[in-house]
């Protein structure tokens, strides 16, 4: 390993790292320096095709390690997204849409929000109940409705006895 590093960084020779690296998997084929340095090596010796197997191999043992930095390096390297991306988008769109209806007291500025969530994840399941009830507060009792039926069958899927409860009371009630 000392010598791939060397060479690698030290003597810019990056084709002779990688016999270097190589030499190391072939003894420990699990070698996490080994394979992200290989990876390294076969990138700056020309080579991303026969680099990306290693990127590819490396990213679950980055985060298998819980090597947020590491992983982050190999995502962006493959073209991947951050995992928490699409999560803290729309993570911001339900605290949004939450200000937006339990402090601005704005039922439709809420829904608006919350049907951005569920144009992204049709299944979201905050985001279903909360719609629901934004609507409910807007005083659009007969559109909430049907999001009170997906709601009760999503409760009773997850096994949520109390959200399930709310759900049928409200639907027991008209429209």
């Amino acid at each position: 390993m000392k010598t791939g590093v060397d060479m690698l960084y030290t003597r810019n020779d990056p084709t002779g790292a990688a016999v270097q690296f190589r030499q190391v998997l072939a003894v420990i084929p699990t070698h996490y320096g080994a394979t992200y340095q290989l990876a390294v090596a076969l990138d700056r010796s020309g080579k991303p095709g026969e680099a990306r197997s290693y990127w590819e191999k490396m990213l679950p043992m980055a985060e298998a390690a819980k090597d947020e930095t590491t992983a982050a390096t190999v995502r962006r390297r493959l073209g991947l997204p951050a995992p928490s991306s699409e999560q803290g988008i729309q993570q911001a769109m339900m605290k949004a849409g939450l200000d937006a209806m339990l402090v601005k007291k704005d039922p439709e500025a809420a829904a608006a929000e919350f049907r951005k969530v569920l144009a992204r994840n049709p299944t979201h399941y905050g985001a279903t109940y909360q719609l629901a009830t934004a609507l409910d507060r807007a005083g659009k009792r007969a559109e909430a409705r049907p999001l009170w039926e997906k709601v009760a069958k999503m409760a009773e899927g997850y096994k949520d006895q109390k959200t399930l409860d709310t759900a049928r009371a409200r639907l027991a009630q008209k429209p």
